[in-house]
């Protein structure tokens, strides 16, 4: 899966595939930048090997280079960017084996979020659960395909809810960096696959944590995560073979 070949697609290319925060305005913080081309990185608008202009993406936020050049460090460090003197910004890629050693440590990490000082969510937290199960609901109850960016959304809201859970900042960062280092793997594959299955089996997940989450279960949270990533895995192996 890596793109060995010089990519000289730029960001312009994507700006119809992908809407800016606050509509490109005043305002957008460096914060939410990194959200939007974390996100655009996640759903394949900006495919592994692209090329990312620092110039380019300050005009459509309409704002300085500073908060743009801060929000791509962010995803740098994340490991979704490479930032090179001569090169510029591009989209990282991962082979198959770092991509399965990925997902190998997200199952082990998974498994531990209610053995390191778990604690029950808050109220708030709690309300957006349900509010991500009844959207899933209501996007399974609609006819046609599934839409990628809002399910891409809710994905995000579901990983966040969860994270609030670990009472470990360590593990809480390796978790956050793991998990958007895959996702876009996820995503790309997800295309080609029986997408309202996927989403589906989603909200199974969601539907489980939540009861576990009611009675601050913590290691089932951690179990129902790390078995939900297994047998994605699966459905995933036999995609590819067959």
């Amino acid at each position: 899966m890596r793109n060995n070949g010089s990519t000289k697609k730029t960001v312009t290319r994507a700006r119809k595939a992908a809407p800016a925060a606050n509509g490109g305005r005043h305002g957008v913080s460096p914060t939410q930048i990194y959200e939007q081309l974390r996100q655009r990185i996640a759903t394949r608008v900006y495919p592994p090997g692209m090329r990312l202009s620092e110039s380019e993406l300050a005009t459509e936020f309409g704002l300085s280079r500073t908060p743009v050049r801060q929000a791509l460090q962010r995803l740098a460090t994340d490991g979704l960017v490479s930032i090179k003197n001569g090169v510029g910004v591009t989209v990282t890629d991962l082979d198959q084996t770092e991509i399965d050693q990925a997902y190998y440590l997200r199952c082990q990490l998974a498994a531990m979020i209610g053995h390191t000082n778990p604690r029950p969510l808050s109220g708030a937290d709690m309300t957006a659960l349900r509010s991500i199960v009844a959207r899933v609901k209501a996007m399974l109850a609609k006819r046609g395909p599934m839409p990628l960016g809002e399910f891409s959304e809710l994905c995000e809201r579901f990983h966040n809810v969860v994270n609030n859970v670990i009472g470990s900042r360590m593990l809480r960062d390796f978790i956050e960096i793991l998990y958007h280092q895959t996702d876009r793997f996820w995503f790309g594959w997800m295309s080609e696959a029986d997408m309202r299955k996927e989403v589906t089996q989603f909200l199974h997940e969601v539907e489980e944590t939540q009861r576990a989450l009611e009675i601050n279960d913590f290691e089932a949270v951690g179990y129902i995560r790390r078995n939900h990533i297994t047998m994605m895995l699966a459905r995933m192996a036999a995609f590819r073979s067959a």
